[in-house]
């Protein structure tokens, strides 16, 4: 996953992990540390976004709160796309040899999506989109690339046979499902890079998904989140040894949330699947399960670059980054793991780069 540094190293991490089908626990919570350490024979200064946290969306389909925060965290505020974040009450400067850190610990309660019970008789077309969406989101950004020229013949080409927009998605996503495959990287790919390479984690073939759909007027955006899952359990150091990341009860994701008429904005996850249909995949999309809980939305902030420009920053730098994460049922219920391919990854770089961006984290499942 990869979200921008305004998804920091909260969301870079992508691991490969398994998934069951099965009764979710009620609360979950979910414990998160930072530590910074400086090598160096001289003070370093980290940037205000290194140490942003977010304060996840909330929602009729999942509530999350911060329980308690070491420092305390200050005000929230919101990035370019309204996501809400904050920062721990601590100071930027690291001493030579030194070190800081800090930890947040979230309680987490998921109830899922509601499902639309998507049909294709009763599918809309581009018309019945209103006019302010397509004006707020399908604009060319430094992420999704609508104006493209590669990118909008692909995609005009792909859906010609198509009248409504249900069909349009339908007939994309069966294109990544055809000619994509899974790989996962340190950062998050721009769309031309996973349209050339034809591979990509969640978030590099959302990205690329979102730049056709926009390229065609469709509106939509990425999502970035967490699978919270007892069976993963990883840790990766990235960023040429720069960056430590230990994962343990979930794993950070990321999907494409989609305007279709007449059913409004859902979901829809190119990796995290078992279904091979795909107009299944549309409509069983996991995001609708309370396995799947959103942190943030990217639209309008730049994500990719960031995300470049950190892992540039901290790798040419003496500081060394630990970022580990835990989740732990409340409840005597917890998901019961049966192995199901989900790619999670860099998810602990999207983290980090979330951290930086206002936290991307490349990790994604």
């Amino acid at each position: 996953m990869k979200a921008k540094y305004a998804a920091p190293l909260f969301i870079l991490l992508i691991v490969l992990v398994q998934l069951a089908p099965a009764h979710a626990a009620t609360q979950y919570k979910y414990t998160l540390t930072y530590t910074f350490e400086n090598h160096g024979s001289t003070a370093t200064t980290l940037e205000k976004d290194d140490l942003s946290v977010p304060l996840f969306i909330n929602s009729s389909s999942q509530t999350v709160t911060v329980t308690s925060a070491t420092p305390s965290l200050g005000l929230a505020y919101p990035d370019d796309d309204g996501n809400l974040l904050s920062d721990p009450n601590m100071g930027l400067s690291i001493p030579a040899n030194g070190k800081i850190s800090y930890t947040v610990v979230y309680m987490i309660t998921p109830s899922g999506l509601t499902n639309p019970q998507i049909d294709t008789s009763k599918a809309g077309t581009d018309a019945d989109i209103p006019a302010g969406l397509v004006a707020n989101y399908t604009t060319t950004t430094e992420t999704f690339w609508s104006n493209n020229t590669e990118i909008t013949a692909l995609a005009k080409s792909i859906t010609a046979d198509q009248t409504t927009t249900l069909g349009k998605l339908v007939a994309l996503v069966s294109w990544f499902h055809t000619n994509v495959n899974y790989a996962t990287h340190e950062l998050p790919l721009y769309p031309n890079q996973t349209l050339t390479t034809k591979q990509g984690d969640c978030d590099d073939q959302s990205i690329l998904l979102i730049s056709l759909l926009r390229s065609l007027g469709i509106p939509s955006y990425l999502e970035i989140g967490v699978v919270l899952n007892s069976g993963i359990d990883s840790s990766e150091t990235i960023w040429d040894g720069h960056l430590a990341i230990s994962e343990k009860g979930l794993g950070w994701h990321g999907w494409a949330m989609v305007y279709t008429p007449p059913w409004g904005w859902i979901p829809v996850d190119l990796t995290y699947t078992t279904e091979t249909d795909p107009l299944k995949m549309v409509q069983n999309a996991p995001e609708y399960t309370p396995v799947v809980v959103s942190a943030m939305k990217i639209s309008k902030q730049v994500y990719t670059t960031l995300s470049v420009q950190t892992r540039q920053r901290i790798a040419s730098s003496p500081l060394y980054v630990t970022s580990t994460e835990t989740v732990e049922s409340v409840q005597p219920t917890w998901i019961d793991p049966t192995m199901i391919g989900l790619g999670v990854v860099v998810a602990a770089a999207i983290g980090f780069m979330f951290y930086t961006s206002r936290r991307p984290r490349k990790q994604t499942i």
